[in-house]
């Protein structure tokens, strides 16, 4: 399954959305970047995708009131997904037609005088129940789907939130994304758990263990270090210098890569199997399979070189997902594919969201990151510190005094100590 197009209307601070996710060899899998400022929308825009990813029912134990969706002023918005089935991953159930066509899911959110009330809306799907068949069914065949939050922990699950993390379909894929009292621990306990049912013996554990194993220690993580083991006690690393330490042990930056990779790989191992699920590409263990996955603010804690380099190791390692994620960095634009960089407008502004040009996203994959900020994805004035502004200013009104009426020795002197401010040294 993939994402063709997504419309938003009346929902948080957009009053209309429309966004076209086909590239343009008619392709959706890779990295789609959506920027914004603080307060654009960026996290409401990946919750209302997941609402329309897997429905009403879902939606109601993700988010408990809706309260604040509708934008001001409005009786009701919607949001419309037209969602690509799979061949050979996504299957529908329950009578009707099986398509193989591009189809709509949608859901509206009505004010009341009560409370907000979640509604299917047929302004795009009409009278068709396709996603009812499909990724909203209670079990769906295939239609893999995931998100997560900025957070990304790896402990601190609230009671409530650990109750939804290990509930069946699909609502256990999305908790991190609605929920910060959400941790994903669930993700480590899994690892045990298989660890656990190796020893048993149990037929087709140790292959699933084998594979996670294998994927995490294909250049994700940084500076020689790789996993060592999974026992009892969970996942154990080991550094360039030999030293083995527990996950606990590791990072912000680093818990949150592994937990947020065995988290996929635990979800889709869930919906398709281990049968077929991966294959040997280019020296490489890849996944086969489709779907879509959300990560709001995918830079957190990363440090820039991993910035960099994470969009293209999970293309290289998960080609057919499509990668929805939200950032503030210049340097996970750098992975996006074409037509897969997408700016939302500051809060407050009457300004639609638009693509980002495929000219404009030519010189962003090609540029430096200063350069980055001052396109289109992030529409920066500059990308120096306040006080260099400022000195620069100063700098230019003691020259043009000084080509008028001249320097006193003072200002002389003040105009060489700004001299610094003026230079652009390349790296």
């Amino acid at each position: 399954m993939y994402v063709k197009r997504i419309v938003v209307e009346n929902i948080r601070g957009f009053r209309r959305l429309d966004f076209s996710l086909q590239r343009r060899d008619e392709s959706y899998a890779g990295w789609t970047v959506f920027t914004g400022d603080n307060g654009s929308g960026k996290s409401a825009l990946l919750k209302a995708i997941a609402i329309a990813l897997t429905g009403l029912d879902a939606a109601r134990a993700l988010q408990a009131s809706f309260a604040g969706w509708v934008r001001c002023g409005e009786g009701q918005g919607a949001v419309a997904l037209e969602l690509v089935p799979t061949d050979g991953d996504d299957s529908f159930k329950g009578g009707g037609k099986t398509t193989t066509e591009p189809f709509w899911a949608e859901f509206g959110i009505s004010n009341s005088s009560k409370a907000p009330a979640l509604e299917r809306s047929k302004k795009y799907t009409g009278k068709r129940k396709t996603a009812a068949r499909g990724p909203w069914y209670h079990e769906p065949a295939g239609w893999f789907s995931c998100g997560y939050g900025p957070f990304r922990r790896t402990a601190g699950t609230s009671t409530d939130a650990q109750r939804l993390m290990v509930a069946p379909g699909p609502v256990a894929r999305f908790v991190t994304l609605f929920r910060e009292d959400a941790s994903l621990a669930e993700c480590e306990n899994w690892l045990r758990e298989l660890k656990f049912r190796t020893i048993e013996e149990r037929e087709g554990d140790r292959p699933k263990l084998e594979l996670v194993q294998k994927i995490l220690n294909d250049d994700l993580l940084q500076n020689g270090l790789g996993v060592e083991r999974i026992d009892s006690d969970g996942l154990w690393l080991r550094d360039r210098s030999g030293v083995i330490l527990p996950m606990a042990d590791m990072s912000d930056g680093y818990r949150a890569v592994l937990a947020l990779m065995t988290d996929i790989l635990r979800h889709l191992m869930d919906v398709y199997g281990l049968d077929g699920l991966t294959e040997e590409r280019d020296g490489r263990t890849v996944v086969r399979r489709s779907g879509v996955v959300l990560i709001d603010e995918v830079d957190v804690h990363l440090h820039p070189e991993w910035q960099r380099q994470l969009g293209f190791w999970l293309k290289a390692h998960l080609p057919n997902i499509q990668f929805l994620v939200t950032s503030h960095s210049p340097l996970i634009c750098q992975s996006a594919d074409p037509n897969g960089i997408f700016h939302l407008s500051e809060p407050g502004s009457d300004a639609e969201p638009y693509p980002v040009s495929e000219e404009d996203y030519g010189k962003i994959v090609a540029a430096k990151p200063d350069t980055i900020l001052l396109s289109p994805a992030f529409n920066l004035e500059h990308t120096r510190s306040p006080l260099a502004v400022r000195k620069r200013q100063r700098y230019a009104d003691l020259a043009a005094k000084e080509a008028g009426s001249g320097l006193s020795p003072d200002e002389q002197r003040e105009k060489q100590l700004l001299l610094d401010f003026t230079q652009d040294v390349e790296p």
